[in-house]
């Protein structure tokens, strides 16, 4: 058990025959209490201290714990945010490739649709020309067999005309 100060200051010396020399046995005990009571108030000091320094570093801790779940959790969101704009991005392109399929599609169908039409077209204005050509050469003939047949007086002013149009053509 420790021994305080103020017990050495107060503890009675019993005196003998030829002891110690008051006086100076009361000088150094007075030197032992005041050096005693410094490193006394010095250990109080000290478990202060360290009193505060633990209470400190128990505040640190919790901070530093804090953070530390802060941190995991902006780290974890973080993540979720990617991940979540990965699969945004995945889920845009999916769409937009579906739309380029479709939009091609839609494409092939129309030029399909307009390569059917051309060739129809085409086929109309082949037999076109054949009739009309037909139809010129049938004319041709018929002023042929009119020109042959009839004088030249004979031969209207209707005749003429019907020679006149199918020449301008």
């Amino acid at each position: 058990m420790a021994i305080t100060p103020a017990e050495i200051r107060h503890t009675p010396l019993r005196r003998g025959l030829f002891g110690y020399k008051r006086p100076d046995v009361d000088d150094m005990l007075d030197e032992v209490v005041d050096a005693y009571q410094d490193l006394w108030q010095e250990r109080v000091d000290l478990r202060d201290q360290i009193e505060d320094m633990q209470t400190e570093v128990k505040r640190v801790k919790d901070m530093e714990d804090l953070l530390r779940r802060t941190l995991i959790s902006a780290e974890k969101h973080a993540a979720d945010q990617k991940e979540a704009a990965r699969r945004e991005a995945a889920q845009i392109i999916r769409e937009a490739e579906q739309e380029a399929r479709e939009i091609m599609g839609e494409a092939h169908h129309q030029r399909a649709s307009v390569w059917r039409e051309t060739q129809g077209i085409e086929q109309k204005g082949r037999e076109l020309h054949a009739r009309y050509r037909a139809f010129l050469q049938t004319a041709e003939a018929v002023l042929d067999e009119i020109d042959v047949t009839d004088e030249p007086s004979e031969r209207t002013e209707e005749h003429e005309l019907f020679r006149e149009e199918i020449t301008l053509h």
